[in-house]
């Protein structure tokens, strides 16, 4: 008999002896606790994580204020951008991010509202010219500045990965501390027997590392991501 059976059956041999009928389970400690922070200590932290990766956060009062700073930051990304005119932005499906397109297109005549194919055989490579994209998540988390997105289609994870700049549209009761905050919403939609896709998580703009350690954005994805929170 080996070292490694010995031991074994010494293991099996102790715990034979234990009266199972007392055990109880052990407590699970609580990793991550919701502190039950206020919206705009929420938004203040959200913003210092999302900042720390790369990412950028811009405060809007309201609705009007966010078209008017998502269109400044447009006119930005296409004096930057190599992409000839027209400029496109990729229009994530739902009503926010669809209503607020709309008014975008009128402080910026040179852009196009790109939408979801109707035809589900439309070739991707389609939309390699877009030159950013506008989507909304379904939560935040807060303790690492990360947008939690619904890909529900291979649009809208394109919207995620293929643009130069993502531009996320949010509201500040969309703010969680963290995952395990969270969860419940989550895993509601995963049980939903109609929920397609998948959930992504974004956190700051694509980013990686040489071998010599420098640090360069935009090389699998967005150089540029900024989170535009609507206070309530």
């Amino acid at each position: 008999m080996d070292s490694r059976t010995t031991i074994l059956n010494r293991i099996k041999s102790a715990l034979a002896d234990i009266d199972k009928t007392n055990l109880q389970e052990p407590e699970i400690p609580e990793i991550w606790p919701v502190l039950g922070k206020s919206s705009r200590e929420l938004a203040t932290e959200f913003a210092e994580n999302l900042k720390s990766v790369a990412g950028e956060v811009v405060f809007c009062q309201d609705i009007n204020d966010a078209v008017a700073k998502i269109a400044n930051a447009m006119k930005e990304v296409a004096l930057s951008s190599k992409k000839t005119i027209p400029f496109k932005l990729g229009v994530y499906d739902s009503e926010l991010a669809q209503s607020t397109a709309v008014k975008l297109m009128e402080s910026c005549p040179d852009w196009n509202s790109l939408n979801a194919p109707n035809d589900p055989a439309v070739d991707p490579k389609d939309y390699e010219s877009m030159t950013a994209s506008l989507v909304t998540p379904f939560v935040l988390l807060t303790d690492t500045g990360s947008c939690a997105i619904e890909g529900r289609s291979a649009f809208e994870r394109l919207l995620c990965y293929l643009s130069p700049a993502c531009f996320v549209l949010a509201k500040e009761n969309q703010l969680r501390e963290n995952l395990p905050h969270a969860w419940p919403e989550i895993e509601a939609k995963m049980q939903n027997p109609q929920q397609q896709g998948e959930i992504v998580l974004v956190t700051g703009p694509s980013r990686t590392a040489d071998i010599e350690k420098k640090l360069v954005l935009g090389v699998h994805g967005p150089q540029k991501l900024v989170v535009f929170l609507i206070q309530d």
